[in-house]
Protein backbone atom coordinates (compact mmCIF):
# COMPACT_ATOMS: atom_id res chain seq x y z
CA UNK A 1 0.00 0.00 0.00
CA UNK A 2 1.29 3.53 -1.04
CA UNK A 3 2.02 5.65 2.09
CA UNK A 4 0.98 8.60 -0.09
CA UNK A 5 -2.85 7.47 -0.31
CA UNK A 6 -4.43 9.83 1.92
CA UNK A 7 -1.82 12.59 1.29
CA UNK A 8 -2.30 15.50 -0.79
CA UNK A 9 0.77 18.36 -0.93
CA UNK A 10 0.20 21.81 -1.81
CA UNK A 11 2.85 24.76 -2.40
CA UNK A 12 1.24 28.30 -3.53
CA UNK A 13 2.90 31.63 -3.73
CA UNK A 14 0.93 34.66 -2.58
CA UNK A 15 0.84 38.17 -4.17
CA UNK A 16 0.43 40.62 -1.67
CA UNK A 17 0.05 44.38 -2.42
CA UNK A 18 -0.39 48.13 -0.48
CA UNK A 19 -1.54 50.96 -1.58
CA UNK A 20 0.17 52.81 1.41
CA UNK A 21 3.63 52.82 3.45
CA UNK A 22 3.76 49.65 6.06
CA UNK A 23 5.25 49.32 8.81
CA UNK A 24 6.50 45.52 9.70
CA UNK A 25 8.18 44.29 12.85
CA UNK A 26 11.38 42.54 11.70
CA UNK A 27 10.79 39.52 13.48
CA UNK A 28 7.70 38.70 11.85
CA UNK A 29 7.77 35.41 11.09
CA UNK A 30 5.69 34.73 14.66
CA UNK A 31 2.38 37.10 13.51
CA UNK A 32 2.42 35.66 10.45
CA UNK A 33 2.17 32.19 11.61
CA UNK A 34 -0.68 33.49 13.86
CA UNK A 35 -2.49 35.02 10.92
CA UNK A 36 -2.24 31.65 9.14
CA UNK A 37 -4.08 29.81 11.92
CA UNK A 38 -6.36 32.63 11.95
CA UNK A 39 -6.87 32.35 8.21
CA UNK A 40 -7.63 28.44 9.36
CA UNK A 41 -9.85 29.47 12.11
CA UNK A 42 -12.07 31.37 9.81
CA UNK A 43 -12.55 27.99 7.95
CA UNK A 44 -14.93 25.56 7.85
CA UNK A 45 -15.22 24.49 11.63
CA UNK A 46 -14.41 20.72 11.14
CA UNK A 47 -11.44 22.02 9.05
CA UNK A 48 -10.27 23.94 12.02
CA UNK A 49 -11.34 21.18 14.71
CA UNK A 50 -8.66 18.68 12.63
CA UNK A 51 -5.88 20.98 12.74
CA UNK A 52 -5.88 22.49 16.03
CA UNK A 53 -7.31 18.62 17.84
CA UNK A 54 -5.36 16.14 15.87
CA UNK A 55 -2.70 17.42 13.60
CA UNK A 56 -0.25 14.61 13.25
CA UNK A 57 1.02 12.80 16.54
CA UNK A 58 4.06 11.15 16.86
CA UNK A 59 3.68 8.06 19.15
CA UNK A 60 0.54 9.36 20.46
CA UNK A 61 2.39 12.70 22.10
CA UNK A 62 4.05 15.36 20.14
CA UNK A 63 2.26 16.71 17.68
CA UNK A 64 3.33 18.25 14.08
CA UNK A 65 1.85 20.88 11.83
CA UNK A 66 2.95 20.00 8.53
CA UNK A 67 3.22 23.32 6.78
CA UNK A 68 6.25 25.91 6.78
CA UNK A 69 6.17 29.20 4.41
CA UNK A 70 8.86 31.74 3.15
CA UNK A 71 10.27 34.98 4.29
CA UNK A 72 8.47 37.72 2.49
CA UNK A 73 9.96 39.19 -0.50
CA UNK A 74 9.09 42.50 -0.35
CA UNK A 75 9.51 44.83 -3.92
CA UNK A 76 11.77 47.29 -1.72
CA UNK A 77 11.93 48.01 1.71
CA UNK A 78 14.06 49.97 4.46
CA UNK A 79 15.28 49.46 7.79
CA UNK A 80 13.56 52.19 10.31
CA UNK A 81 14.25 52.64 14.28
CA UNK A 82 11.19 53.14 16.43
CA UNK A 83 10.90 53.99 19.99
CA UNK A 84 12.90 51.87 22.52
CA UNK A 85 15.33 50.64 20.24
CA UNK A 86 13.16 48.66 18.45
CA UNK A 87 13.65 47.85 14.57
CA UNK A 88 11.11 47.79 12.20
CA UNK A 89 10.89 47.20 8.16
CA UNK A 90 9.43 49.75 6.45
CA UNK A 91 7.81 48.68 3.24
CA UNK A 92 6.41 51.39 0.63
CA UNK A 93 3.51 50.56 -1.85
CA UNK A 94 4.23 48.08 -4.42
CA UNK A 95 3.77 44.54 -5.06
CA UNK A 96 5.36 41.81 -2.80
CA UNK A 97 5.43 37.69 -2.53
CA UNK A 98 5.09 34.71 -0.45
CA UNK A 99 5.63 30.66 -0.37
CA UNK A 100 3.28 28.82 1.35
CA UNK A 101 3.51 25.31 1.41
CA UNK A 102 1.02 22.67 3.06
CA UNK A 103 1.87 18.38 3.21
CA UNK A 104 -2.02 17.28 4.92
CA UNK A 105 -4.04 14.73 4.84
CA UNK A 106 -6.57 14.79 1.21
CA UNK A 107 -9.67 14.95 3.43
CA UNK A 108 -8.61 18.43 5.04
CA UNK A 109 -6.37 20.06 2.21
CA UNK A 110 -9.76 20.14 0.08
CA UNK A 111 -10.86 23.28 2.42
CA UNK A 112 -7.06 25.10 1.66
CA UNK A 113 -7.40 26.29 -1.93
CA UNK A 114 -9.41 28.70 -1.28
CA UNK A 115 -9.02 29.98 2.23
CA UNK A 116 -6.19 32.42 1.10
CA UNK A 117 -7.86 34.44 -1.41
CA UNK A 118 -9.61 37.86 -1.30
CA UNK A 119 -7.91 38.05 2.33
CA UNK A 120 -6.18 40.54 3.52
CA UNK A 121 -3.14 39.23 5.39
CA UNK A 122 -2.36 41.22 8.74
CA UNK A 123 1.04 41.38 10.59
CA UNK A 124 0.28 42.91 14.04
CA UNK A 125 3.19 43.15 16.79
CA UNK A 126 4.28 45.52 19.48
CA UNK A 127 1.48 48.28 18.28
CA UNK A 128 2.01 48.46 14.47
CA UNK A 129 -0.22 46.50 12.52
CA UNK A 130 0.46 45.96 8.78
CA UNK A 131 -2.12 45.15 5.83
CA UNK A 132 -1.82 43.70 2.75
CA UNK A 133 -4.18 42.78 0.40
CA UNK A 134 -3.73 39.21 -1.18
CA UNK A 135 -4.45 39.80 -4.78
CA UNK A 136 -3.56 37.06 -6.49
CA UNK A 137 -2.81 32.39 -5.30
CA UNK A 138 -0.95 30.84 -8.03
CA UNK A 139 -0.37 26.94 -7.40
CA UNK A 140 3.48 26.10 -7.79
CA UNK A 141 4.27 23.36 -10.28
CA UNK A 142 5.56 19.75 -8.15
CA UNK A 143 9.90 20.03 -9.28
CA UNK A 144 10.96 16.70 -10.53
CA UNK A 145 12.01 14.59 -7.64
CA UNK A 146 14.79 12.30 -7.70
CA UNK A 147 17.16 10.41 -5.01
CA UNK A 148 20.18 13.23 -5.48
CA UNK A 149 19.05 17.22 -5.08
CA UNK A 150 20.50 20.56 -4.35
CA UNK A 151 17.89 23.00 -2.28
CA UNK A 152 18.51 26.56 -1.15
CA UNK A 153 17.01 28.17 2.00
CA UNK A 154 13.93 30.50 1.34
CA UNK A 155 14.22 31.30 5.49
CA UNK A 156 16.24 29.38 8.22
CA UNK A 157 16.62 25.78 9.12
CA UNK A 158 16.46 25.09 13.03
CA UNK A 159 18.11 22.43 14.20
CA UNK A 160 18.63 21.75 18.24
CA UNK A 161 19.62 19.73 20.84
CA UNK A 162 18.29 19.43 24.59
CA UNK A 163 21.13 20.51 27.12
CA UNK A 164 20.86 21.38 30.88
CA UNK A 165 22.19 25.00 31.02
CA UNK A 166 21.47 27.03 34.94
CA UNK A 167 19.68 23.48 36.16
CA UNK A 168 17.01 23.78 33.32
CA UNK A 169 16.88 21.53 30.22
CA UNK A 170 16.69 24.05 27.11
CA UNK A 171 17.51 23.53 23.45
CA UNK A 172 20.47 24.91 21.80
CA UNK A 173 20.42 25.81 18.49
CA UNK A 174 23.29 24.23 16.47
CA UNK A 175 25.39 25.25 13.36
CA UNK A 176 25.19 23.31 10.03
CA UNK A 177 29.15 22.26 11.40
CA UNK A 178 28.14 20.24 14.35
CA UNK A 179 29.05 17.02 14.11
CA UNK A 180 26.27 15.58 14.63
CA UNK A 181 23.67 17.96 12.47
CA UNK A 182 23.00 15.77 9.25
CA UNK A 183 22.12 12.13 11.23
CA UNK A 184 19.61 15.01 13.51
CA UNK A 185 18.20 16.54 10.18
CA UNK A 186 17.18 12.84 9.36
CA UNK A 187 15.82 11.91 12.71
CA UNK A 188 13.61 14.77 12.50
CA UNK A 189 12.53 14.17 8.74
CA UNK A 190 11.72 10.55 9.79
CA UNK A 191 9.72 11.20 12.92
CA UNK A 192 7.67 13.70 10.96
CA UNK A 193 7.22 11.43 7.78
CA UNK A 194 5.96 8.72 10.20
CA UNK A 195 3.65 11.30 12.64
CA UNK A 196 2.10 12.09 8.85
CA UNK A 197 1.64 8.29 7.43
CA UNK A 198 0.60 6.41 10.79
CA UNK A 199 -2.48 5.84 9.35
CA UNK A 200 -0.54 3.34 6.88
CA UNK A 201 2.62 2.50 8.51
CA UNK A 202 2.91 -0.91 10.29
CA UNK A 203 5.12 -0.60 13.63
CA UNK A 204 8.40 -2.27 13.57
CA UNK A 205 11.08 -1.31 15.46
CA UNK A 206 13.59 1.05 14.35
CA UNK A 207 16.85 2.52 16.68
CA UNK A 208 18.99 5.64 15.79
CA UNK A 209 21.62 6.91 17.72
CA UNK A 210 18.93 8.78 20.60
CA UNK A 211 16.19 6.70 20.71
CA UNK A 212 13.98 3.67 19.62
CA UNK A 213 10.67 4.25 18.02
CA UNK A 214 8.03 2.38 15.40
CA UNK A 215 8.56 3.01 11.74
CA UNK A 216 7.71 0.87 8.98
CA UNK A 217 9.30 2.72 5.94
CA UNK A 218 9.19 1.92 2.53
CA UNK A 219 12.26 2.89 1.72
CA UNK A 220 15.94 2.52 2.66
CA UNK A 221 16.62 5.39 5.33
CA UNK A 222 20.65 4.80 5.11
CA UNK A 223 20.79 5.90 1.56
CA UNK A 224 21.29 9.66 3.46
CA UNK A 225 23.61 11.98 2.63
CA UNK A 226 23.93 15.81 3.65
CA UNK A 227 26.76 18.17 2.25
CA UNK A 228 26.26 21.84 3.14
CA UNK A 229 26.90 23.67 -0.41
CA UNK A 230 27.72 27.59 0.57
CA UNK A 231 28.18 29.55 3.48
CA UNK A 232 25.50 29.86 6.34
CA UNK A 233 24.40 32.58 7.40
CA UNK A 234 23.15 32.86 10.65
CA UNK A 235 19.93 34.44 11.50
CA UNK A 236 17.94 35.04 14.99
CA UNK A 237 14.46 35.63 15.24
CA UNK A 238 12.18 36.53 18.32
CA UNK A 239 9.28 34.94 18.82
CA UNK A 240 6.25 36.59 20.89
CA UNK A 241 8.31 39.79 20.80
CA UNK A 242 7.58 41.74 24.09
CA UNK A 243 6.00 39.32 25.62
CA UNK A 244 6.87 37.43 28.61
CA UNK A 245 6.78 34.23 26.39
CA UNK A 246 9.25 36.03 24.35
CA UNK A 247 12.22 33.16 23.12
CA UNK A 248 14.86 33.61 20.36
CA UNK A 249 14.88 31.12 17.93
CA UNK A 250 18.43 30.67 15.53
CA UNK A 251 18.75 29.37 12.28
CA UNK A 252 21.00 29.11 9.57
CA UNK A 253 20.16 30.07 5.56
CA UNK A 254 22.69 27.96 3.11
CA UNK A 255 22.50 25.77 -0.05
CA UNK A 256 23.03 22.32 -0.13
CA UNK A 257 22.67 18.75 -1.47
CA UNK A 258 20.83 16.24 -0.26
CA UNK A 259 20.99 12.55 -1.35
CA UNK A 260 17.54 10.63 -0.10
CA UNK A 261 14.64 8.16 -0.97
CA UNK A 262 12.32 10.60 -2.93
CA UNK A 263 9.22 10.08 -0.61
CA UNK A 264 11.54 12.27 1.92
CA UNK A 265 12.66 14.88 -0.79
CA UNK A 266 9.05 15.78 -1.39
CA UNK A 267 8.03 15.15 2.20
CA UNK A 268 10.54 17.77 3.47
CA UNK A 269 9.84 19.93 0.45
CA UNK A 270 6.88 20.64 0.93
CA UNK A 271 6.64 20.41 5.00
CA UNK A 272 10.02 22.01 5.93
CA UNK A 273 13.07 20.73 6.72
CA UNK A 274 14.22 20.98 10.42
CA UNK A 275 12.41 21.89 13.60
CA UNK A 276 9.34 24.71 13.68
CA UNK A 277 8.22 24.45 10.26
CA UNK A 278 4.79 25.90 11.28
CA UNK A 279 6.76 29.40 12.65
CA UNK A 280 8.12 29.99 9.10
CA UNK A 281 11.04 27.73 9.53
CA UNK A 282 13.31 25.26 7.29
CA UNK A 283 10.97 26.41 3.45
CA UNK A 284 13.57 25.60 0.84
CA UNK A 285 13.07 25.46 -2.90
CA UNK A 286 15.14 23.49 -5.06
CA UNK A 287 17.96 25.19 -6.81
CA UNK A 288 17.97 25.55 -10.48
CA UNK A 289 21.24 25.45 -12.29
CA UNK A 290 21.76 27.89 -15.37
CA UNK A 291 23.22 26.23 -18.05
CA UNK A 292 26.73 27.58 -19.38
CA UNK A 293 26.75 28.71 -23.03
Amino acid sequence: MSCLLFINEMRFTLTLTNENVQIVPINYQYPLSAWIYKVFNNADEVFSEWLHNYGYAFNGDRKFKLFTFSGIEFSNVRLINKAEGNVFLEVPSGIHKIILSFYMEEAASNFVTGLFRKQELVIAEKGVKAEFQITAVEKIPEPNFKNNMEFQCLSPIVVTIPEMQNGKLRATYLAPDYHNYSELIKENLVKRYVAAHNNVLEGVSYTNKSEEYLVDLPFDIDKWDFKVKSKPKSKLQTIKSGTTAQTKVRGFLYDFELTAPVELMRFLYYSGIGEKGSLGFGCVQKTFKVSKT
